[in-house]
């Protein structure tokens, strides 16, 4: 009976952990379902009545079910549809590594150099995203337009005689204004990935005889590219998908693919045709993604996983 007694409570000890331990293992799936529900209803449900869109015939605002391969087809042997995408890949690509390249520095100054102020700059940061996109916009419309303030510059220096219009309405307006609105967005996961990394690791790099270039791109960079590659993956997606931009400082030359989309479910009602491209640019999307994550991964600029023991 004695021993019966003190072996009782060390059994109700082992079942209550047990319990404790399976409720915890169940905790971050229960906090997961609010987002898989969200998820569901505003994104998986759409998509997939798009996909499946898709591959049935429309016209003029009305779907049937007739199933067909012709959107698909139209939309891969189409040149209008060819060149606004490849646009729309070249402009978001630019955005992307110029956001980036322009960022990165931004970030590891604020981390590494800045001994006060971090938190203030951060807070400018963040003040900065509240600004409206549309006037954003409409700012760099000002500047870059027939009376805006780089052709009312140059006219005040003498060096032009009437103002230069390939200023507005080009691709490298759209680059410009892409590349400002997104900056903010790509310096914070950069900076947060920054953050997490501890200075003593890059010094001790450094007293193993390396450089300070050998220890940027062997300890630093890689530590941080999880917050470049997030940085890239979302400034290129949101770029390359851009609907306003375009149509407010592109003009013909800077059309991208997102206002095609739009035309086809808004102007013309055929939203087969419309799913089609919209999946066929999301392939490319990722496919891009894909491609420039295997080439850091390649370039050992991406760290291993360590394998579990």
């Amino acid at each position: 009976m004695d021993k019966m007694s003190v072996g009782s409570p060390d059994k109700n000890a082992a079942k209550r952990r047990s319990k404790n331990f399976r409720r915890s293992e169940k905790f971050p799936f229960l906090c997961l379902i609010p987002v898989a529900v969200f998820m569901g209803l505003l994104f998986l449900i759409p998509a997939s009545v798009f996909l499946v869109y898709s591959f049935l015939k429309s016209s003029l605002y009305k779907v049937y079910l007739i199933p067909t391969f012709t959107n698909y087809i139209k939309v891969i042997t189409s040149p209008v549809y060819l060149k606004v995408t490849l646009n729309a890949i070249k402009i978001g690509l630019m955005t992307a590594v110029l956001s980036v390249g322009l960022s990165y520095p931004v970030a590891y100054f604020i981390r590494f150099k800045m001994k006060r102020g971090q938190s203030t700059i951060m807070v400018f940061i963040i003040v900065s995203l509240l600004s409206s996109y549309l006037v954003r916009v409409y700012a760099w419309k000002t500047i870059l337009g027939w009376n805006g303030i780089i052709n009312q510059l140059l006219l005040s220096l003498g060096l032009i005689s009437e103002p230069l219009s390939f200023f507005l309405y080009s691709k490298g307006a759209v680059v410009i204004t892409l590349i400002h609105v997104f900056l903010p967005f790509t310096i914070l996961p950069i900076l947060a990935s920054l953050q997490n990394i501890d200075p003593s690791v890059i010094e001790s790099a450094k007293d193993l005889g390396a450089s300070p270039m050998k220890a940027f791109f062997k300890v630093t960079f890689p530590l941080s590219s999880t917050g470049v590659t997030s940085a890239f993956l979302y400034a290129f997606v949101l770029a390359a998908g851009d609907y306003v931009t375009p149509q407010l400082v592109g003009g013909t030359s800077g059309m991208m693919v997102g206002l095609s989309i739009a035309n086809q479910f808004i102007r013309t009602g055929k939203y087969g045709e419309g799913s089609a491209l919209s999946f066929m640019v999301l392939i490319v999307f990722i496919s891009i993604f894909l491609l420039v994550f295997n080439s850091l991964k390649a370039l050992k600029l991406i760290p291993k996983k360590p394998k579990r023991s």
